[in-house]
């Protein structure tokens, strides 16, 4: 039983993948990682997608709203800002510093760097854009995206996103100078990761997971497939 309703659950996430959802009402499930969420109502869905929104939108990390439905209630809780759709695994959503900026086109999988001298990370590609920590020479990082038509750098250190980088301050990490740098063409896409509580039925769960915005609307990512369930 437990299997079946997994894999309707899978299948409802990829149909709300497909017609997301968003301020003009739309059609998503947000519940729609859960077993649960196939035993909402239409109702239900309503309450909670006003609340998911609300979260996603407006709510500062660990934010709760609260909704409740006809026949099911719970919570919402939207975490920290993740970078999506510019690392080789789709999975790999790292957490972004507040106010990145990510309106560029990126140039991916750069691989390895060291920084040649102490630099200035940005929020946005260009010295107008504020300064959000310096990171010391001879540090490593990761080039997650090279701005195309600027010599920018968005970088990654120790699994999150740091920020913008001159490209004049770093070079290839020793020992990976022969490695081929440079993937495909890619927008970065703004994510939250979030928290929330169902219950339905004297039954509950507790969803982690992440939503991205994509043209204009909140869609939920499908958790790595060994991530565990918490059904209780």
């Amino acid at each position: 039983m437990r299997a079946r309703l997994l894999g309707c659950a899978a299948a409802l996430l990829a149909g709300c993948a497909s017609t997301g959802g968003g301020h003009g009402g739309g059609s998503a499930n947000y519940a729609a990682l859960s077993p649960l969420g196939l035993e909402l109502s239409e109702r239900d869905e309503r309450a909670l997608r006003t609340s998911f929104l609300q979260a996603m939108d407006a709510g500062a990390a660990g934010e709760r709203f609260d909704w409740r439905g006809e026949g099911a209630f719970g919570w919402v809780k939207a975490r920290e800002a993740r970078l999506g759709n510019l690392k080789a695994d789709e999975n790999d959503r790292p957490p972004i510093p507040a106010g990145l900026a990510l309106d560029e086109l990126y140039e991916t999988e750069q691989g390895l760097y060291a920084l040649t001298a102490d630099a200035n990370v940005r929020l946005g590609p260009s010295t107008e854009h504020p300064i959000i920590t310096i990171l010391l020479s001879g540090t490593g990082v990761t080039v997650v995206g090279k701005v195309v038509g600027k010599p920018w750098m968005l970088v990654e250190a120790d699994g999150r996103i740091a920020g913008y980088i001159h490209d004049s301050l770093m070079i290839k990490a020793p020992g990976t100078e022969l490695e081929l740098a440079g993937g495909p063409r890619k927008p970065a896409v703004f994510c939250r990761a979030y928290e929330q509580r169902l219950s339905v039925g004297g039954r509950s769960d507790l969803i982690e997971g992440v939503a991205c915005r994509e043209d204009g609307r909140w869609v939920l990512k499908a958790a790595p497939p060994d991530e565990p369930q918490k059904l209780f």
